[in-house]
């Protein structure tokens, strides 16, 4: 049974979600079993068919979590899902009734925080839902770091290939086009790496 403050929605009825747990269930049963083990939790639980899951994702954008339990995973639509990271990163818990070791695999792989398989036990929501909130933290932190180094490597690459341009049209040392190239980012108010982008586009169209 849903708890007061918790709300059964069917997908003709469902409106916008803000900083809830979204469930999309399959069934009423199965959304039952959820809000019960998360009557402490803020849900918006939505009992919608398989096939409408796809024509509604694009309104998963407010869920602070999206929790999905139905008889066997969906991976296009989890695929679809987890490509919102762009506009916000979420952890996606997802039950099912059975699963294959590859599905599992592929799941995970995704990103999905949490796989369930024939485990939608009340009782054992809450501890899952927190460890999935860790993983979810941790990935996303491991994955701003790889962002991260990846544009600096990137920054790196193309101030180096804008310094051997310059030195190799103007005569001047390593140093001398750097400190040149630094003054032009402070002066211009830029990033070392606008100014070395610059500097190629102009060899670009002036070789």
């Amino acid at each position: 049974m849903l708890e007061e403050g918790q709300k059964l929605v069917h997908s003709a009825e469902a409106s916008v979600w803000d900083s809830q747990i979204l469930v999309l269930a399959s069934d009423e049963a199965r959304a039952s079993r959820i809000a019960g083990g998360l009557s402490n939790k803020p849900l918006q639980v939505e009992v919608t068919g398989h096939a409408d899951w796809e024509t509604r994702r694009l309104k998963l954008v407010g869920a602070s979590a999206i929790i999905l339990a139905s008889a066997e995973a969906d991976l296009e639509l989890l695929s679809e899902l987890l490509a919102m990271r762009r506009f916000r990163s979420v952890p996606i818990l997802v039950f099912v009734d059975r699963s294959s070791r590859e599905e599992m695999s592929r799941a995970l792989k995704l990103g999905v925080s949490a796989f369930i398989v024939d485990g939608l036990e009340p009782e054992r929501i809450p501890a899952i839902l927190e460890v999935a909130e860790e993983r979810h933290v941790l990935t996303s932190e491991l994955r701003d770091e790889l962002r991260k180094s990846q544009e600096n490597l990137a920054a790196r690459k193309t101030i180096e290939r804008a310094k051997g341009l310059l030195m190799t049209k103007s005569g001047l040392s390593e140093q001398e086009v750097y400190d040149s190239m630094r003054r032009m980012a402070m002066a211009q108010g830029k990033t070392m790496r606008e100014v070395a982008e610059n500097i190629l586009a102009i060899f670009a169209l002036f070789p």
